[in-house]
């Protein structure tokens, strides 16, 4: 999505209420060294929505964000919310609302090295270098996952680690929060039919157009958590298999879908949809 020059105003008061994005921040500056904490930041940076300063406005689907130069390089600029961008800005400033993982590839594959600054206004911002992003990128890009006919038997309580589901269970609750449609998500110890065993997240109520996207995104949570994608599988079973499922896995507790206020989205003229929203057709660089 993108945006109009913005004048610096006030913010709404719930405006100012910490993001998960602006927490995972504050942990890993009071912890730089801990792996869990910066894996944690980018696991909320790639699925907020960041605002980016422009140089112009949105031509198109062609895009030119204000770079600034560092001592040790070029970064561009990303916040949490429009009202901090303004703010930053000191006045009218134009600007583009990117999905976190859309931004971070955008830049991770730009002709000229850059780097991202986070949150630059806040004692805990933080800077992603070029190798960085291209760190990030290339996780997001190898989170593909694979398809199989294997038919489960068997279901129990988790048997992973307790250190193993202190990282999983956030990771996944994180990932399905905000998710239209869902309905129940179990995850549990499977024994397949066959031989083998393993675990599986079985979710419901999602309509089959949101399965593979929802995989997509356990397989990315797992590894921006440190973890392999082979720690589970994840299912999509009937109800009946859901009830057995149920008697014996963990529940978890994402954040439940709220309707947005204004569900009325008008894109820029002859713009066709907004910039950075489709995955598959990123805003160009200029």
């Amino acid at each position: 999505m993108s945006g109009n020059p913005h004048s610096s105003v006030e913010p709404p008061q719930d405006a100012k209420a910490g993001t998960a994005l602006d927490l995972a921040l504050q942990r890993m500056a009071r912890a730089p060294d801990d792996a869990a904490a910066r894996l944690r930041f980018h696991a909320e940076l790639t699925q907020s929505e960041i605002f980016v300063l422009l140089e112009t406005e949105v031509e198109g689907a062609r895009m030119t964000p204000r770079v600034f130069d560092l001592s040790d390089g070029r970064a561009v600029l990303g916040f949490e919310t429009e009202w901090q961008l303004a703010g930053f800005a000191g006045g009218a400033a134009a600007y583009a609302a990117l999905p976190g993982r859309v931004l971070v590839s955008m830049l991770a594959q730009a002709d000229q090295p850059l780097s991202l600054i986070v949150s630059p206004d806040t004692p805990h911002a933080a800077l992603l270098s070029p190798e960085a992003l291209r760190w990030l990128d290339q996780t997001l890009a190898a989170a593909s996952p694979d398809e199989t006919e294997a038919t489960p038997e068997n279901f129990t309580a988790p048997g992973l680690p307790d250190g193993v589901l202190k990282l999983l269970v956030p990771a996944l609750e994180r990932r399905l929060s905000g998710m239209p449609g869902l309905g129940r998500a179990l995850l549990a110890g499977v024994t397949w039919r066959g031989g083998g065993t393993g675990h599986v997240l079985a979710v419901s109520g999602l309509p089959q157009a949101a399965q593979a996207p929802l995989a997509r995104a356990v397989v990315e949570a797992l590894s921006l958590s440190g973890l392999e994608a082979g720690v589970l599988d994840v299912i999509f079973p009937p109800q009946p298999v859901m009830e057995r499922i149920g008697s014996a896995g963990l529940r978890l507790h994402p954040a439940p879908f709220v309707m947005p206020d204004d569900q009325i989205v008008t894109p820029q003229t002859g713009a066709g949809e907004n910039p950075g929203m489709n995955p598959d057709r990123p805003p160009k660089l200029k």
